[in-house]
């Protein structure tokens, strides 16, 4: 069965720290599109070598649904050299592309547990931003946002966690591994993560964002002797081609 796919075109392209660009893309043909928050969509880049080049975000979109959406919000780092840093953060408004989706299983199920522990570096937070508006619904589990950079200026999205984090069932933990400001916890998520004692009899976790945080979270959760389906997890691979 063929991919679904959509023809779409940029509609901002937006500085939102020193090292990452918000783009709203709007589809064309079809002109909606339905997905599952916390899942993503790949956009096609070329060819090479007569294969065809695409990259994937996760869909950040900020509603209460995913149902019939008309356009897709996702956020990009640099990458020195990489084909699609390039691309897209010099593209210009206008820009037509084709994109397919949406993919991914890394959404919050039907049934949750006590605590859900969703953990995130960098542009690894998308998909949490896209959950919430579920979250805020879902008052019978405690969930914990964990968001991991270096420094708070590579933080984004902090008045939307702020935001939900104001609900008594949600806490939203901001980790700067390299510097040390209020209101912030100075460590790396896995510090926080293990203070807070995931617990497998009442706890699941979602993981998402550096390849070597997500392994290292998960043996870790492992170690506790979580289960596979306690633990959801998607690593983003920074590719310069």
């Amino acid at each position: 069965m063929p991919l679904p796919s959509f023809k779409v075109h940029l509609e901002t392209n937006e500085t939102i720290t020193p090292n990452i660009r918000k783009l709203v893309f709007r589809l064309d043909d079809p002109k909606t599109i339905t997905y599952k928050p916390g899942q993503f969509v790949s956009f096609m880049l070329g060819t090479e070598d007569d294969r065809p080049i695409k990259r994937s975000y996760s869909i950040a979109n900020l509603e209460k649904d995913g149902d019939n959406t008309t356009y897709i919000e996702f956020v990009i780092s640099y990458v020195d050299g990489g084909k699609a840093s390039e691309l897209f953060f010099n593209a210009e408004p206008g820009m037509e592309m084709e994109m397919t989706g949406p993919f991914g299983l890394l959404c919050l199920t039907e049934e949750l547990p006590k605590r859900v522990f969703l953990v995130g570096t960098g542009t690894g937070v998308a998909p949490y931003r896209s959950m919430i508006e579920q979250i805020k619904n879902r008052t019978d589990t405690e969930f914990h946002i964990l968001f991991g950079a270096q420094y708070l200026k590579d933080m984004f999205y902090l008045d939307d966690f702020k935001a939900v984090a104001l609900l008594d069932h949600v806490h939203f933990h901001p980790c700067l591994s390299r510097e040390d400001k209020p209101d912030c916890v100075a460590g790396y998520v896995q510090t926080k993560l293990k203070e807070l004692n995931p617990n497998p009899e009442t706890d699941m976790a979602y993981l998402c964002g550096n390849p070597n945080m997500v392994d290292e979270v998960f043996e870790m959760l492992k170690d506790k002797e979580f289960g596979v389906k306690q633990v959801k997890r998607e690593k983003y691979v920074f590719s310069r081609f």
